[in-house]
């Protein structure tokens, strides 16, 4: 298999970008992804908290494997139920939920 991906902009820098220009630096940064291409963004993200920029960030993979990100949930589900517990806590109005079992995912650490 061949794999042409742009070396220039990543989801990464897509990220910083965004980050720049907003006119608030956050408190807190959840960063979620499923595969190899999220692994800079895990890193990046990573390095914002590290470096103090960034009080909190939680980096999720979903999927157990070997990852820059810090926690990993077993499925997509996990990571719509950690959404709706943050916005309900944000003030905002949670996400509709499917069925009353969204809330089950369990996030896992991987270090």
């Amino acid at each position: 298999m061949v794999v042409a991906e742009p070396t220039a902009f990543t989801k990464a820098t897509a990220a910083s970008y965004i980050l720049t220009n907003l006119s608030i630096t956050p408190s807190f940064l959840f960063v979620a992804g499923n595969d190899r291409t999220d692994e800079d963004v895990f890193k990046w993200a990573n390095g914002l908290e590290g470096a103090g920029k960034i009080k909190t960030v939680l980096t999720v993979n979903v999927g157990a494997r070997r990852t820059e990100a810090r926690h990993y949930v077993s499925g997509t589900q996990a990571i719509l139920a950690a959404l709706r517990v943050l916005a309900s806590r944000g003030g905002g109005k949670p996400f509709p939920t499917a069925d009353d079992n969204s809330h089950r995912g369990t996030a896992q650490r991987t270090r």
